[in-house]
């Protein structure tokens, strides 16, 4: 016996869920929000060491926004930092990450370290703008016709 419609969304909502019709075109979209918005708890974080790693480049962002005052781009570094720690990086990923943690720290006490920082939070924005939106491997077809349109 199948449950009815009702039923199943009852079911949905005591696991904390919601039920929702998404058109295939923003079926991409709204998985990468979800990934995006995954906490710890909703899924296993495949880059737990690398969690102290982010840890102490949110320390350093939080101790330059002391020491000189915020900017545009420690808040964004910031926050995409923020992001990055919640998403499962590929090793390639988290090298370019590695490289431009290391650079932040050691150019955070420099007298240069203003266009540095622009820098960083370019590539930064690169990586997140990438995972956000990725590039799907083949390109779409401006229309199709399924089975059920052949009569159209």
């Amino acid at each position: 016996m199948e449950p009815g419609l009702s039923s199943f969304i009852d079911l949905t909502r005591a696991l904390d869920l919601e039920v929702m019709l998404v058109p295939k075109k923003l079926v991409s979209a709204v998985l990468g929000l979800v990934k995006a918005q995954a906490t710890p708890d909703m899924h296993i974080h495949a880059g737990q060491p690398n969690d102290k790693r982010f840890a102490r480049a949110e320390r350093l962002v939080k101790k330059m926004k002391h020491l000189y005052g915020s900017s545009a781009d420690l808040d964004r570094i910031e926050d995409i930092l923020r992001f990055l720690r919640r998403v499962n990086l590929s090793d390639q990923e988290m090298q370019l990450v590695r490289e431009l943690i290391a650079r932040l720290e050691r150019y955070h006490a420099s007298a240069q370290a203003g266009p540095i920082l622009h820098e960083i939070a370019q590539n930064l924005q690169r990586l997140r703008n990438s995972l956000a939106h990725p590039v799907p491997s083949e390109p779409r077809p401006a229309y199709s016709l399924d089975d059920g349109d052949a009569d159209a």
